[in-house]
């Protein structure tokens, strides 16, 4: 495998002890991915996915919203991992690390005006990934919505389940449906019921990242996958969601439409 190099592991640097972030990788060589692969999880991050394209990563990034983004330059398909990560950076702030084998000026030039943490040559060599790592975390507690697992209150909510309070993740909610004072919350593609309204459960969501679709559902923005505006119907990781007539305006008012 003489096309990736590796080195000795190193000292790392962490925020803290339990601390992790989660990662997403961007790179069509599976070779590549495979090694990024193993060296993440050795530090012991979260890899919530490995793509090899824009569409999944675009997917992907919405879902699991990580704190780092590992993008190679040079991925197949109509766009580049540099307007890949432009696109990206417009959903959410997050930190970038580019992977690249092309080191000619213009390349770079295009993308450091993302201001990306590093540029990680190939053949990979398993030390500077690893400090490129290090530095990422170090500066992922300045972007928003980072979060560790001693999440702030503000980025949660909790309900009573059993004898225990649940926290959940308003980030990680895909949609909720709600039937008269009771909700089912869609988290990581399961339901988590409670005893609360529309009315009472709303306020307590931040408004520029969801809304109400129909007169019983309201979804994360973030986590569309596509609209079907013939069957007035939206995509969801975990389901489909119909768009109430008197909620399609407000809608596609709250859409970056082009």
């Amino acid at each position: 495998m003489d096309k990736l190099k590796t080195m000795s592991e190193s000292n790392n640097v962490i925020i803290s002890d339990t601390a992790k972030i989660r990662v997403l990788i961007i790179e069509d060589d599976e070779l590549v991915r495979a090694l990024l692969d193993v060296i993440i999880t050795d530090l012991g991050h979260h890899i919530v996915a490995s793509v090899d394209n824009a569409v999944d990563a675009l997917v992907a990034y919405s879902v699991h919203q990580p704190h780092v983004v590992i993008s190679d330059i040079g991925i197949r398909g109509n766009l580049d991992g540099i307007e890949l990560a432009k696109k990206l950076l417009q959903i959410r702030k997050c930190q970038l690390l580019f992977l690249t084998g092309n080191s000619n000026a213009d390349t770079f030039n295009k993308a450091k005006k993302l201001a990306p943490l590093a540029f990680i040559s190939k053949p990979i060599v398993r030390i500077e990934l690893e400090r490129s790592i290090d530095l990422a975390v170090e500066h992922s507690s300045e972007t928003i919505g980072f979060v560790t697992q001693s999440m702030p209150a503000e980025g949660c909510l909790y309900t009573r389940i059993g004898n225990k309070l649940k926290k959940i993740a308003i980030a990680d909610i895909e949609y909720i449906e709600v039937d008269g004072k009771y909700s089912s919350i869609s988290v990581a593609q399961r339901l988590v019921n409670c005893k609360i309204s529309l009315k009472e459960l709303q306020a307590k969501l931040p408004q520029k990242d969801f809304v109400q679709v129909n007169r019983s559902s309201v979804i994360n923005l973030n986590c569309i996958e596509d609209i079907d505006m013939a069957r007035q119907m939206i995509k969801m990781p975990s389901a489909e969601i119909s768009i109430g007539r008197n909620f399609k305006e407000s809608l596609l008012n709250r859409l970056n439409l082009i």
